[in-house]
């Protein structure tokens, strides 16, 4: 079998060598092949025309597609306080749709890793969740990981001056994923980069990764709708 590469959190691919989860906005119909997710956004609170039941409507709906794998992304972002109490009242909603739809979320977190840690334990959440566009220190990973988060990383491993640059060799490959999210590197390019900071070959890193993406998504084989190379 072919390795590779797998792009946990994007905006758009078409290239057959990568399996990705490409976020998609509400409003997008879900396309009959590939991997998906949905989510609300905690910046989209701030548009005027936010409807909170509407939104959750549509949510749901997307989210009953075989191939929208993922809920996400959601979170909280501290950088948005006005808005943060509905922040948390949005999140707690989708903790409970990832929940009954055994979904895991991928998590947009901006110094709210407090607030997202008491909110699993408050839902006794079971589903995985990945913290996309990880940039934080050794530290912050023991205590991600320790509580059972998966780490995401992206174009930041590219620029040594970012936290991750040197913190990137703490995290345990088992709670590891890779991103282009809406950068215009390729996603061959970070793989290259993390494997030289691992100092490990890139296809082992691939095999790593995909094991991990088998791990929390089993039910896409279980299933058999949709076939792991789409």
């Amino acid at each position: 079998m072919e390795t590779k590469y797998i792009d946990i959190h994007t905006h758009k691919t078409k290239r057959t060598d990568i399996i990705p989860i490409v976020n998609l906005n509400l409003e997008t119909p879900c396309p009959e092949q590939g991997y998906f997710s949905y989510g609300i956004h905690p910046w989209a609170l701030d548009k005027t025309d936010f409807q909170t039941e509407e939104a959750f409507a549509l949510l749901e709906e997307r989210l009953q597609s075989s191939n929208v794998v993922a809920l996400g992304e959601a979170g909280l972002d501290k950088m948005h306080k006005d808005s943060f109490e509905q922040q948390i009242t949005i999140f707690e909603q989708q903790i409970e749709l990832s929940e009954a739809l055994q979904k895991p979320m991928i998590l947009h977190d901006v110094k709210s890793h407090n607030e997202i840690f008491a909110l699993r334990k408050k839902h006794k959440a079971k589903q995985p969740w990945i913290l996309h566009g990880f940039n934080g220190s050794e530290q912050d990973i023991q205590q991600l990981t320790h509580q059972g988060l998966y780490l995401s990383v992206g174009e930041n491993l590219l620029y040594p001056e970012r936290k991750i640059y040197n913190s990137f060799k703490f995290i345990d490959l088992n709670f590891l994923f890779l991103e282009t999210d809406m950068s215009k590197v390729g996603i061959e390019t970070i793989y290259e980069k993390a494997a030289k900071l691992l100092d490990i070959d890139v296809v082992v890193l691939q095999r790593r990764l995909f094991a991990n993406f088998a791990r929390l998504f089993e039910n896409l084989w279980n299933t058999g709708k949709i076939e792991p190379a789409c």
